[in-house]
């Protein structure tokens, strides 16, 4: 190719004249790619792509002329997701944070009609109120020249229709847990007076390490939202007719949330035979099938079905809403037996010697490094080895091949995975090899740990506990019996001050504040109390995201901030079991009680002024950790 022609020269400088105008890059790599007078337009774009400088959607935008269309407010669009009746929606990064977020946009010849930009803020307060794993998160909203626009989690990865129509019908415990997650998710949205009114397969999420997200909440109906039912237009049909309860069709203003329990039974059915429940040649022949036909049999499609799921599927598909689950809880509940139901048979218990007390060796499995000191010391107090501790369920499954402990003791909230599903994976993966398991739960948490009756060598332990009642289990499980050596309570699983004291320079420390400032000042005060891990976040949702993403022993958070502020971060953490017992103090300059009581309300541990001295500081960090600057 000559590619001195006139021709290709205009070419090329008018695609980097709108490269430049898109403003993409940064200087230093926009002079670079453009340095070569030789390269041809063509050459530029594919080394633009090569090193991920730009997207696809991006080169298109650019080499079309559109560079102003990748830009809304402060983020760039990376490609386009999809659209739907309210809008588009896109994938895009903030152009300082480079946080990689969902954009969804209302589309244009809406924003001019009252009625759909009402029902698009609605969506705008629903989300942003809602904070937990199992629910898309919402970090921003605001409008632009292209209109109302509000900024979410970005999922990577795609929907439950999606992963049907690749990879076909499901198997049976996997339907089973994707569906007990969207339960919870919605169960919790349920809780807030929030009932979604469209749950389908399109608008459950399922992301790369397996967690299903509730998502599209456009429809949802806000029960406490003064002359909310105004906004749904009398005998109106709001939802998908795949998966709509007869009720809905009728009156889709008077729903409540066992609505979305039957949808999400239609979802568990399609999941399971690869189709909706009924098919028909007509929107209104599918509405009268939902009313009138009996509800199909899941085991006609799928022999290989348990009868219990038969029976669940149909108690949430009940033409009669009295006579389906009345809460998500109630379903999730029912779901989690049969997410397990493919583990392999527990073996016999292996013969250990019960002479030695030595021969017991455990693998602690604890977020929390406060908890997993507590429990180590313990456990070695009794004359057991510890050979390791793992903080998430990958990392003992792994460790467990290694070690090949004799027992497992785990807390139930882990980061990727709960203590039940831990004990199924060890105790199907291992074998004749397999550990035995004790899960630590609370009182609170027994409908997450009443499967485990079913698993040999598998017990819970109630917290708080004493050392009598954790060698007790741990015999159980092993089949020995080991001697108490100690009678002193395990208080510091329940939060009260623990003993011994623990050593704070190995404590993890989250900061989050849009403050360089405020960071350094709380850094400096919390390191002259020998904390000396810290990690910093310059906002709410960074905050979120590392809080989840790695365990933490203590958070330290801003209540202003310009995105997500002190108060969604409490409600999220404290709303994600992972991180719920991470204590949580919240710096502020309001002085209003009403603030600190909704704050400690949410679960905060304390409300301090901003610029706290150590004086304010120092009694709550020896009630959370023991000691006066214990391991200084």
């Amino acid at each position: 190719m000559d590619v001195t022609s006139p021709h290709l020269g205009a070419a090329r400088d008018e695609f980097l004249a709108h490269l430049d105008a898109a403003r993409l890059l940064s200087p230093d790599e926009f002079a670079r790619v453009s340095a070569d007078p030789d390269a041809d337009m063509m050459r530029v774009a594919e080394q633009l792509l090569a090193e991920g400088l730009l997207t696809p959607f991006q080169l298109d935008a650019v080499t079309s002329g559109r560079p102003e269309s990748l830009r809304l407010g402060n983020y760039d669009l990376l490609a386009k997701l999809g659209a739907g009746g309210m809008g588009t929606v896109f994938k895009a990064r903030h152009r300082r944070m480079k946080r990689v977020v969902a954009i969804k946009v209302l589309a244009a010849n809406l924003c001019s009609d009252t009625a759909f930009v009402q029902r698009f803020q609605r969506e705008v307060e629903t989300v942003a109120r809602l904070g937990h794993p199992n629910v898309v998160m919402a970090y921003d909203a605001d409008e632009a020249d292209v209109g109302h626009f509000l900024v979410m989690e970005f999922v990577d990865g795609r929907d439950l229709w999606s992963e049907v129509e690749k990879g076909g019908k499901m198997a049976v415990a996997r339907a089973a847990d994707l569906i007990a997650q969207a339960a919870r998710g919605l169960g919790y949205a349920h809780e807030q007076g929030i009932v979604h009114r469209d749950v389908k397969p399109h608008n459950l999420l399922l992301d790369g390490t397996g967690t299903v997200k509730v998502t599209d909440l456009g429809l949802a109906r806000l029960n406490s939202a003064p002359g909310s039912s105004q906004l749904t237009q009398a005998g109106g049909i709001l939802g998908t007719v795949d998966y709509m309860p007869p009720e809905q069709a009728v009156d889709s203003a008077a729903i409540d949330a066992r609505a979305d329990i039957y949808s999400l039974g239609c979802t568990l059915y399609f999941l399971l035979t690869g189709a909706p429940p009924y098919t028909g040649p007509s929107l209104m022949s599918v509405l009268l099938k939902h009313r009138d036909a009996d509800v199909p049999l899941v085991r006609d499609v799928r022999p290989d079905a348990p009868e219990e799921l038969e029976r669940v599927c149909r108690r949430m598909m009940a033409k009669d809403p009295a006579e389906r689950y009345q809460t998500m809880t109630d379903v999730a509940a029912a779901l989690e037996p049969l997410a397990g139901g493919h583990a392999a048979a527990t073996p016999a218990t292996p013969t250990r010697s019960a002479a030695d007390p030595v021969a017991v060796s455990v693998l602690v499995v604890e977020p929390s490094r406060v908890q997993s000191s507590i429990i180590r010391q313990y456990l070695e107090a009794q004359g057991m080895t510890v050979p390791a501790v793992a903080t998430s369920g990958a990392d003992a499954i792994a460790t467990c091949h290694v070690t090949r402990p004799t027992v497992v003791v785990t807390a139930l909230h882990l980061a990727d995975m709960t203590g039940v599903e831990l004990a199924k994976r060890v105790r199907a993966e291992m074998l004749e090899n397999a550990p035995g398991v004790v899960v630590i739960s609370s009182a609170a948490d027994a409908a997450d740990v009443g499967t485990l009756s079913q698993l040999a060598r598998v017990v819970t332990l109630a917290k708080p506990f004493t050392p009598d009642q954790l060698v007790q289990s741990l015999n159980i499980v092993t089949g020995l019996s080991v001697t108490v050596r100690s009678s002193e309570t395990v208080t510091g699983l329940s939060g009260i001050r623990t003993k011994p004291a623990v050593d704070r320079a190995a404590l993890r420390v989250l900061i989050i504040d849009d403050s360089s400032a405020a960071r350094m000042h709380e850094r400096a005060v919390l390191t002259g109390m020998g904390f000396g891990t810290f990690e910093e976040a310059a906002d709410g949702a960074q905050g979120i995201a590392a809080a989840t993403r790695h365990p933490f022993d203590l958070i330290v958070t801003d209540f202003n901030m310009p995105l997500v502020d002190g108060r969604a971060v409490v409600s999220y953490l404290k709303q994600n079991k992972p991180t719920a017992a991470i204590p949580i103090l919240v710096v502020t300059t309001e002085s209003d009680p009403q603030l600190v009581a909704s704050l400690k309300a949410l679960g905060a541990t304390a409300v301090i002024e901003k610029a706290f001295p150590p004086a304010v500081v120092t009694p709550l960090v020896n009630r959370l950790f023991g000691g006066s600057n214990p391991g200084r």
